[in-house]
């Protein structure tokens, strides 16, 4: 059963990011390979060990469907459509895009048939329609299985890109939160595919402040290989976010005091922050430094 929410403004269509700031993995396989965590007996963690990096797929086993969030990266996408087709039987299946990042929905064309692609109207201009395949736009709220899954759009659509998702499994206290959080890093805000810092700090304020404290969350990456894929909880999240803020601070202080841009990077931002900026990783502390420095605060 689908239920649908009242939802906000119709948002823009626009072309996806180009690519990714692409590390390349420290445990990339040339076979395609999962790392799994199982989160309950019907929710599973799946991190792809690919030669881009490390995004989270989910697979979600519930009573008549499956659900499959960010089907991940072409590199995966056979072994995780085979995957889904050993679980499917009679079941329907669905799949769930947080934003339209080719690390995030690059496999979804591969998944099998019939499918129901989920994602909001934003990042439905990067992942085109194909046989098979219905698309269900999100403006606002939707369930699936009476409330086992709620998937929603956040409340500022300028954020991490101009339209995310975020898919909440109540009964297993799970929350997928997209590239609205990296794990240990820092993040990627791709303004030129309709993303905004401030949007990005206020969406992960609202949703600590929206779901309950003991949510544990799945970022969009989390560790990378060999270590064990890793999970966290809300009070993470907030403590990533705050760091965040607090590095931005220091940076504009610096710019403050009379620094160019190549003398903040040359000076560094400190101890405080280093572990942000520990290989392998998604932005270098140079490079987070010049975003901060390209994107001042709106007045």
């Amino acid at each position: 059963m689908m239920t649908r929410r009242a939802g906000s403004p119709g948002l823009a269509v626009a072309l996806m990011a180009a690519t990714l700031l692409s590390p390349v993995c420290a445990f990339a396989q040339d076979t395609p390979d999962f790392s799994p965590l199982a989160l309950t007996d019907d929710l599973e963690f799946l991190r792809a060990n690919t030669p881009v990096g490390n995004p989270s797929t989910l697979l979600y086993r519930g009573e008549d469907f499956v659900l499959v969030v960010d089907p991940g990266l072409e590199h995966t996408a056979d072994l995780l459509a085979e995957t889904v087709a050993g679980e499917l039987g009679e079941r329907r299946l669905y799949a769930v895009t947080t934003h339209a990042h080719r690390d995030h929905m690059e496999a979804a064309p591969a998944l099998p048939r019939p499918l129901v692609q989920i994602a909001t109207e934003y990042q439905f201009d990067a992942l085109p329609a194909q046989p098979g395949m219905t698309r269900l736009a999100v403006d606002g709220e939707i369930t699936l299985g009476d409330g086992a899954v709620r998937i929603g759009s956040f409340p500022n659509t300028a954020a991490h890109t101009g339209g995310d998702l975020w898919i909440h499994f109540p009964d297993a206290g799970v929350l997928a939160v997209g590239d609205h959080f990296f794990l240990d890093r820092y993040p990627i805000i791709d303004v030129n595919g309709g993303g905004d810092p401030a949007g990005y700090f206020a969406n992960i304020d609202w949703m600590v402040e929206t779901f309950p404290a003991e949510t544990r969350v799945v970022p969009g990456h989390s560790t990378f290989g060999p270590d064990a894929p890793r999970v966290a909880i809300l009070d993470d999240l907030a403590s990533w976010a705050g760091e965040l803020r607090n590095s931005v601070s220091v940076i504009r202080q610096m710019a403050a005091q009379g620094l160019s841009e190549a003398e903040i990077v040359e000076a560094g931002l400190g101890p405080r922050f280093a572990h942000l900026n520990e290989r392998p990783r998604f932005v270098s502390e140079e490079r987070w430094i010049g975003f901060v420095l390209a994107n001042p605060p709106q007045r």
